[in-house]
């Protein structure tokens, strides 16, 4: 009998490719395996931090809009008026505010004798802040009437859930009859129309 010794070395050589070839599959693999591994914990970590960052947005968010509610919910807190579901100019937002005056100088019974207006008051600090959609007008105005007219007037321009502000008032009683009195006035209103 004659031994092959080629087909012998074949053999031996197959054995042996065997491990070397499953222990390099297994290195691989281990390694592999280990890059996946680091690789999830780095995305886990920069999840992490997102959901964290989205979580406190939320919560941020969620407190801001309890705190909207709540002033709106406050009649101490004034409004700035808001013209919902149309598009106004500055000067038309005003109309309705400026009805409102009117209205409440006629209940309360005293006389309009001049009306000037001003869409540009330099020394109001939110026109100086020039934020867009923000709009300011100043009303100059002179009113007559007598005391408790006037009172009814500014109580009721005051407890209006719109913010105005009473920029300037001046009053003198009138020469001829002491009890009816003359006021010169600076009302400033604000609107939002963006």
């Amino acid at each position: 009998m004659q031994i092959n010794y080629q087909d012998m070395l074949k053999e031996q050589i197959v054995f042996l490719l065997i491990p070397v070839i499953v222990l390099v599959l297994l290195i691989g693999g281990g390694g592999y395996g280990i890059f996946l591994t680091f690789s999830n914990i780095g995305n886990y970590n920069n999840n992490s931090k997102q959901v964290q960052e989205l979580t406190d947005k939320k919560q941020n968010l969620e407190a801001q809009l309890q705190q909207q509610k709540d002033e709106e919910l406050d009649p101490n807190i004034k409004k700035i008026y808001k013209l919902e579901g149309m598009k106004f100019g500055p000067e038309a937002s005003f109309a309705p505010l400026f009805d409102n005056v009117l209205t409440v100088a006629k209940e309360s019974g005293i006389r309009i004798r001049s009306v000037e207006y001003n869409m540009q008051p330099e020394k109001d600090p939110i026109f100086a802040a020039k934020i867009p959609g923000y709009n300011v007008c100043e009303l100059e105005t002179t009113i007559v009437g007598k005391y408790s007219e006037i009172q009814t007037f500014f109580k009721t321009l005051l407890s209006e859930k719109y913010l105005i502000n009473l920029a300037q008032i001046e009053i003198v009683s009138w020469q001829r009859d002491k009890s009816v009195l003359i006021a010169n006035l600076k009302i400033r209103f604000y609107t939002k129309t963006k």
